[in-house]
């Protein structure tokens, strides 16, 4: 696990969608199914972006104790550990099918 301790800093890693400087980044294994239905593994970086996480619970709740904003009591901080792990069981979520025929229609359309 990768992460940036000074979002402010220049060479931190950006959002790729907002570019955004993020807080965290994480490459975990990754694993599809080609057209000839033969697994192919590899690695997939998630990041954790203050500026586009926040609706998302998981990540709602690791950017208040990896981030000062006041929402996470100080008397009591969250293990990060349990909020790490739910973050990436998040992010890992099999995309459904559908909207992935759909993304890549849009992006050989030229919309994206």
């Amino acid at each position: 696990m990768n992460t940036t301790a000074d979002p402010a800093d220049p060479a931190a890693p950006s959002c790729p969608r907002c570019r955004t400087p993020v807080l965290l980044v994480v490459r975990h294994p990754h694993t599809w199914r080609n057209r000839s239905g033969a697994p192919v593994h590899g690695l997939r970086e998630s990041v954790l972006c203050p500026s586009c996480a926040p609706d998302e619970p998981t990540a709602a709740a690791l950017l208040a104790v990896l981030t000062d904003d006041g929402s996470a009591p100080p008397d009591a901080p969250a293990p990060l550990g349990p909020l790490l792990h739910a973050w990436l069981a998040a992010v890992r979520r099999t995309p459904c099918p559908a909207a992935l025929a759909d993304e890549e229609s849009r992006w050989r359309a030229g919309e994206l």
